[in-house]
């Protein structure tokens, strides 16, 4: 690692920022802040050989682009996931890996039942049938689910998962829980039930994920968990497109095997056109913006600045994806 003076702060996205908040959290410190658009492998590579902070907003970091990093001290994803950073490749070179955990869990939590609600309720099909004018195709005292007293199926109990727990409590739903991860205690705290992931698959009416896309999540829902699904059930995605095999789930929901779905992300971003889930109207479809909102994104950036701070301070940044690394540095 070759000497620096003074630390260098990059900034990588498709497109130049100004940087205000980060600057602002990062002010005190010396330190050089830049902003780069980068797009390609050797635009980024260029772009961060020389930094030993990383701000990354969803550029990928590959194990080829960890290679060739010369001072880097941290790399510190915008947001929840940090799917797109190679982390062993960060954890063998002795980098810190930093995302911004709970920054935008209210958010992602609220489009997540916004989705459930719009589903029980089969609002896309209604209002796609009222304002065409077949107001009495539609019309029906009884086809709508209750949400009071239904099941929702939780899977993954972090940040955002506990926030959609206490949110279908608040409804005055039964929730049950799957993450291997996290402490029994929690279900006395949240008033939910861990279960296995079959057990929730087959007693949920909504079945709502929130897990980062990592190999052992990669196809979590997949042909054979959709077949265990209920046939009223629907599924609810605001995590990471992979985490469900869309062709799996574009077969079951031809084949009627689930009732419906609300779909933030998908496995190919931007969605084609083309795609079958935005011809169906029991499919809600938007576009990967659960964890939107300004004062997010605003949370966003300056909590990036602040983890920076910490790190060039000779500090434990707040979130560590990677601590084994931490007693090597």
């Amino acid at each position: 690692m070759s000497p620096q003076n003074p630390p260098l702060v990059v900034h990588i996205d498709a497109t130049e920022s100004p940087l205000e908040l980060e600057r602002v959290a990062l002010a005190g410190i010396d330190c050089e802040i830049v902003s780069i658009a980068a797009s390609t492998e050797g635009e980024i590579i260029e772009a961060i050989k020389e930094a030993t902070v990383i701000l990354n907003d969803h550029s990928p970091v590959t194990a080829a682009m960890v290679d060739q990093l010369e001072n880097c001290k941290q790399i510190i994803r915008y947001g929840h996931g940090y799917d797109t950073v190679d982390v062993d490749a960060c954890t063998e070179a002795g980098i810190i890996v930093t995302n911004i955990a709970g920054s935008t869990s209210e958010e992602v939590s609220n489009h997540a039942l916004s989705l459930l609600l719009a589903s029980a309720r089969e609002l896309k099909r209604l209002d796609l049938a009222t304002t065409s004018g077949r107001w009495a195709e539609v019309y029906s005292r009884s086809i709508l689910n209750q949400i009071y007293g239904e099941t929702a199926g939780i899977v993954g109990f972090g940040w955002i998962g506990r926030a959609m727990a206490r949110k279908c409590k608040a409804l005055g739903m039964n929730v049950l829980a799957n993450d291997p991860y996290v402490g029994q205690h929690l279900a006395i705290e949240y008033g939910v039930e861990f279960v296995s992931k079959e057990q929730l698959l087959e007693h949920s009416d909504y079945v709502t994920l929130h897990v980062p896309h990592l190999d052992s999540s990669h196809h979590f829902i997949d042909a054979a968990a959709l077949d265990r699904m209920k046939s009223t059930a629907y599924l609810i995605n605001t995590s990471r497109g992979p985490v469900v095999d869309e062709l799996a789930l574009v077969s079951a929901l031809q084949a009627e095997k689930i009732a419906g779905a609300g779909i933030d992300v998908y496995e190919q971003e931007p969605l084609s056109v083309d795609n079958p889930l935005l011809k169906m109207d029991n499919v809600i479809c938007t576009p990967h913006v659960a964890g939107s909102s300004e004062i997010g994104w605003e949370t966003i950036r300056r909590r990036a600045g602040e983890e920076a701070a910490r790190v060039l301070r000779g500090e434990r940044p707040k979130v560590v994806i990677n601590p084994e690394v931490l007693g090597r540095i």
